[in-house]
């Protein structure tokens, strides 16, 4: 078993350095029981969209099974907020691929992640997580409305 108490912020591959260059940010994972997590917080000029949060796995490595395969993996979750009617609800999207370079398929990278979330995120006209302290509620309502093409 991997000691969850050491955090490794170690770059081991070049999918890793991708996510480092792009402003991902690693953490220790108490929660999907993963190596290590990531994450990158999502914004435009009126606050912030999304957290795309990635996990980094190894099962050989963390079960100390070295009957399995000596290979990383890597997934991505992101929360979208949906504001329908007055209720408040979330939707979870996972986006699991191959990352690093294998001999099946072609890999998958990090701006594919990234564009998937951000169509996903405008086709569900989901709402922001919050909005800048300088937009005033009225702006708010007008930014929401035309997100869901509706007349304030």
């Amino acid at each position: 078993m991997v000691d969850k108490k050491q955090f490794d912020s170690s770059v081991n591959n070049d999918f890793e350095k991708s996510l480092v260059d792009n402003g991902y940010k690693f953490f220790k994972d108490n929660w999907k029981n993963s190596i290590r997590g990531f994450q990158k917080k999502i914004n435009d000029e009126y606050g912030t969209k999304y957290f795309i949060t990635g996990y980094h796995y190894n099962h050989r490595k963390q079960l100390s099974r070295p009957d399995l395969e000596d290979k990383d993996s890597y997934s991505f979750d992101v929360q979208f907020r949906l504001e329908k009617q007055g209720k408040d609800a979330c939707v979870d999207l996972r986006f699991s691929a191959d990352f690093l370079p294998n001999e099946w398929r072609p890999i998958t990278t990090l701006q594919d992640v990234e564009d998937f979330y951000e169509n996903s995120w405008n086709d569900m006209m989901a709402d922001y997580y919050e909005f800048n302290f300088d937009i005033s509620e009225q702006d708010k309502r007008k930014i929401l409305a035309q997100r869901r093409m509706i007349k304030v």
